[in-house]
């Protein structure tokens, strides 16, 4: 059985393996689809981002790896191939622009691949010993500098959001979460090579992409102090937006507004079917308190009276489920200190702490 050790190799292989075949075809259509979308700055040899291509062909990195020593199962058990019904050893990944994933400890532990048109966009490694998709995240290592600096981790979708996030400043540093669901494994590994207290949402700006934010509120402010989104126009992510129009891209990214708003704001429409009687009024109010809770404090008083406005209720009894709100917001803030306390006490290898108790 392959050890952790070997496997972790055998990916880091693969990513040199990828990396050299980008930069040796600056001609191939992953290069150009790179360059169309104002990302070519990857293609550069000196780059941060080891961004890659899988070449065409059924085994050309199986060969590769067998050639440096790797044996099959090791190679099956990395993820990186797969037998086929006549037995022979295939590539996973073929033709494809390659992002390299990685762990709490920046080991790389998985791919994921993008396609040209007319086949699967994404493909992903599949889950093994040292790879599932909500443990790790795509652009973190590059930008370890960046982050020790200062700059200000960005969550997105998908990799080349990441990369077009990047590449709109050195203030921010873009992040891959692959996907709207972002966990509390990736809030912990950001969080532990972040060098600022603060952490924008950038997911892509239709619903699915707004519901996702505001989902993660709750995982990321257990870790993050300042949890911030950054809205983009209906039907676009970053990447999209970078390439029709970079500079609102930067825009949206430099003027940030805090995620409890959002949050806020998506909770009361999913009650506003209701709120034409007082039994309405009063469960909304109640399901909006507790994000009301997390405001600043010089924030609380005009919400309030915001609230009891928009849904015709007497401040008082706005004011009483926002209190009531406030012992329990107390105790989560409580409860992220004494997990930042934890979390710079981990050591690099260890474990990450146990926040299943974390609100």
């Amino acid at each position: 059985m392959a050890s952790h050790e070997q496997l972790i190799e055998a990916n880091a292989l693969a990513a040199e393996f990828f990396r050299n075949e980008l930069l040796k075809r600056p001609d191939c259509w992953a290069a150009e689809h790179l360059r169309s979308r104002r990302l070519g700055d990857v293609l550069e040899a000196d780059s941060t981002w080891y961004v890659g291509y899988a070449p065409d062909g059924w085994s050309r990195l199986v060969g590769h790896l067998r050639r440096l020593g790797f044996d099959d199962r090791t190679i099956v058990a990395a993820g990186l191939a797969s037998p086929t019904s006549n037995g022979y050893l295939v590539d996973r990944f073929r033709d494809r622009i390659m992002f390299v994933a990685h762990d709490i400890d920046l080991g790389p532990v998985g791919f994921i691949g993008r396609a040209r048109a007319g086949r699967v966009r994404y493909l992903n490694t599949p889950n093994t010993d040292i790879y599932a998709k909500g443990k790790c995240l795509v652009g973190l290592d590059g930008q370890l500098d960046r982050l020790e600096a200062g700059a200000i981790p960005v969550l997105v979708e998908g990799t080349m959001d990441a990369l077009a996030v990047s590449l709109a400043g050195d203030q921010w540093a873009g992040v891959g979460c692959c996907g709207t669901a972002i966990t509390r494994d990736q809030a912990l590994m950001l969080r532990r090579h972040a060098r600022v207290d603060a952490v924008i949402v950038a997911l892509d700006g239709n619903l699915a992409g707004r519901n996702g934010a505001v989902r993660s509120l709750d995982v990321l402010s257990a870790v993050f102090g300042q949890v911030l989104v950054a809205e983009l126009p209906d039907e676009h992510d970053p990447a999209s937006l970078f390439v029709a129009a970079p500079r609102q891209l930067r825009t949206a990214l430099s003027s940030p507004r805090p995620l409890v708003d959002l949050a806020i704001e998506v909770e009361l429409s999913r009650w506003s079917r209701v709120v034409d009687h007082i039994s309405g009024q009063v469960n909304a109010v109640r399901a909006v308190a507790p994000l009301v809770a997390r405001l600043p404090a010089a924030r609380v008083a005009g919400e309030i009276g915001r609230l009891s406005r928009k849904l015709r209720l007497d401040e008082q009894i706005v004011s009483r489920e926002v209190l009531a709100s406030v012992g329990l917001r107390n105790e989560q803030q409580a409860t992220r200190r004494r997990m930042s306390h934890r979390l710079d006490r981990v050591e690099v290898g260890a474990d990450p702490p146990d926040l299943s108790r974390t609100p």
